[in-house]
């Protein structure tokens, strides 16, 4: 596989959240602008991710900003409103990971929380495996195991000070994904609460490791979604929502261990 196909996001992936939000819109009778809003990640999608954060705006879907503004605008216009995202998206969101330290597939926050000297390590997955095979088949996961323990080395030495390992992802739905990790890590996991189709990971599902979207599970997804009648319907189209394990650093310690 080129790597080069894991940076951006195809049109289709924006084309399949156009369609829930167009049901959302007729279900709750809301403007198409609104159901945009609120179910899909258009919103995190087409600012510029390093801005928001310098902002303090990485997570508050504030509806006036200039990129959402010219959203709207051309929407009013008739332009689809997929199309228009995705050449946001394309123009502002820059996804080079130039500046990211990955051990393989993986990577991590030491994240400081204010008033916190030993604030949580989060843990993030991308597939960057060249070898042709899935990342999480069982062919590959030795290689992730290993991967997970360099990380977790080079954390023990650079944040001695580290005490919580946390994650968030609709991957820890998966048994080849949680068997990476000790089990007390994957123990009494939390469910992101709603809003959650307008995450930046839940829409992750409905894509290949090569970052085209899966036909088989966008029909599947579309055909429930078509047949919602209801809020509550509408989130429950979704197979996997995105789940929240947490644990001790220790328990990677002694399971990787480092």
């Amino acid at each position: 596989m080129n790597l080069t196909l894991l940076s951006k996001l195809p049109l289709a992936h924006f084309s399949l959240q156009y369609d829930y939000a167009k049901r959302a819109a007729r279900v709750l009778n809301i403007p198409i602008q609104q159901a945009l809003l609120e179910f899909t990640q258009f919103w995190v999608r087409i600012h510029d991710p390093v801005a928001l954060k310098a902002n303090n705006m990485a997570w508050n879907f504030d509806a006036t900003t200039l990129p959402w503004q010219e959203l709207c605008e051309r929407i009013h216009v008739k332009e689809p409103a997929d199309k228009v995202a995705y050449e946001l998206y394309l123009k502002n969101n820059d996804n080079s990971e130039s500046d990211k330290k990955y051990f393989g597939c993986f990577r991590y926050d030491f994240i400081k929380l204010t008033g916190v000297e030993n604030g949580p390590v989060k843990i993030h997955f991308q597939n960057r495996d060249a070898t042709g095979y899935g990342p999480l088949k069982k062919e590959r996961q030795r290689a992730r195991v290993e991967e997970l323990k360099l990380m977790f080395k080079w954390i023990r030495k650079n944040h001695p000070e580290a005490e919580i390992v946390q994650g968030g992802s609709w991957l820890y739905n998966l048994d080849s994904y949680c068997r990476l990790f000790p089990k007390t890590f994957t123990t009494g996991m939390k469910v992101e609460e709603i809003p959650f189709p307008r995450s930046s990971g839940i829409w992750g599902q409905f894509l290949r490791s090569d970052l085209q979207v899966n036909e088989r599970k966008r029909s599947d997804f579309l055909s429930k979604v078509d047949n919602a009648t209801t809020a509550h319907h509408l989130l429950q189209c979704f197979e996997f929502k995105i789940l929240f394990p947490s644990a001790a650093i220790e328990n990677f310690y002694d399971h990787f261990e480092v």
